[in-house]
């Protein structure tokens, strides 16, 4: 197991070297976000086609000790199960430092990303059955610090920016609560993937062999999702190939979504995503780093993919082809598929 109260520890120790968060400042924005939910949900609707009946629209502005908090409680619900099994076989003391060893790891990660998260929809709530998808009131969490940092640094409109990054959480509320199969098909590829698991001494050795020959080969071994990639079986690279085809399209989805629900209402809405698509693209030292052993160059790749993926499926078969993809589980695009565009269009009948 993960000891998840050490790694809560680990993370706001890291938390303590930043600069001390505006409590007031934080309260402020909650209010004021909360006063636009209603008609930002009516914006993403408008521009998605998704439509959630409720009227509850809980946005959690947070300090970064809370978000830290907040995922670790997801975390811990998403990951223990797949923790239980790795270390269950482990004598006693060695569970013990493993238990510590991963926590400080997940700490240091959690404490790293609490200052550069903007938002959050935590979908990672329903992997384990804590919410059915359907009137659910999971919330939104902004990082209220990481907006304000943003907004002085760039000199955004306070009040645009933080509606902005609402716009987005809240397209990714409406596909896990609007879209009936969707909370069901995210947590099935999830427990899958994690009954499949099985690390012995094999699969390490393929592991350490297949790094062996992409660097013979001249590739980075990390490019495609991190450590983590180097140590699946073909099972599991087909379960994380449909999980990779969801999370790219959800994401392409929302920011497609968010530039038309912002439309008119946000003036300066290209001009935030233009200066967000630097700050991804020139990383520091630590932050490629971290994004090479973690995988999260990878998933920024997909993202990326997932909104040309969007765009061009689009453009083949108009907004009835991007409605097709929450119509059913069955017609979620793979890794490949995202790729090449034409070969889901051919296999839904979309644009053809």
């Amino acid at each position: 197991m993960i000891a998840w109260t050490t790694a809560a520890k680990v993370a706001k120790g890291v938390i303590a070297t930043f600069p001390p968060e505006d409590v007031e400042a934080l309260k402020r924005t909650e209010q004021e976000l909360g006063a636009f939910s209603s008609e930002a949900l009516s914006l993403v609707s408008a521009a998605s086609g998704l439509h959630l009946d409720t009227e509850i629209l809980p946005v959690s502005v947070v300090s970064r000790s809370q978000w830290v908090d907040a995922n670790v409680r997801s975390m811990s619900s998403l990951l223990d199960p797949l923790a239980e099994k790795l270390t269950g076989n482990m004598p006693g003391p060695l569970g013990a430092v493993g238990a510590q060893a991963s926590a400080v790891q997940f700490g240091l990660l959690f404490g790293w990303m609490s200052r550069r998260v903007l938002g959050q929809y935590d979908a990672a709530l329903f992997a384990n059955g804590d919410g059915d998808g359907e009137g659910s009131t999971t919330p939104i969490y902004i990082v209220g610090s990481n907006i304000m940092t943003l907004e002085a640094r760039f000199g955004f409109p306070r009040e645009q920016f933080e509606r902005w990054v609402l716009l987005h959480e809240l397209t990714h509320k409406l596909q896990f609560e609007a879209v009936p199969w969707m909370v069901g098909y995210y947590r099935g590829l999830v427990s899958s993937l994690i009954e499949k698991v099985n690390l012995g001494p094999g699969d390490l050795f393929e592991g350490l062999t297949r790094v062996v020959e992409e660097l013979r080969e001249g590739r980075n071994p990390l490019r495609e999702s991190g450590v983590a990639g180097l140590f699946v079986n073909d099972q599991q690279r087909e379960i994380l190939s449909r999980l990779g085809g969801l999370m790219s399209v959800l994401e392409g989805h929302g920011d497609l979504i968010m530039g038309r629900a912002a439309a008119g209402v946000i003036p300066e809405a290209e001009r935030f995503e233009e200066a967000l698509h630097q700050r991804r693209e020139s990383p520091n030292l630590v932050a490629k780093i971290i994004g090479q052993l973690y995988g999260l160059d990878a998933k920024l790749r997909q993202y990326a993919a997932g909104k040309a993926f969007l765009e061009a499926i689009e453009k083949a078969g108009g907004q009835e082809a991007v409605g097709k993809l929450f119509e059913r589980s069955e017609y979620m695009p793979d890794l490949e598929e995202i790729n090449a565009p034409d070969k889901w269009l051919i296999r839904v009948g979309a644009g053809v």
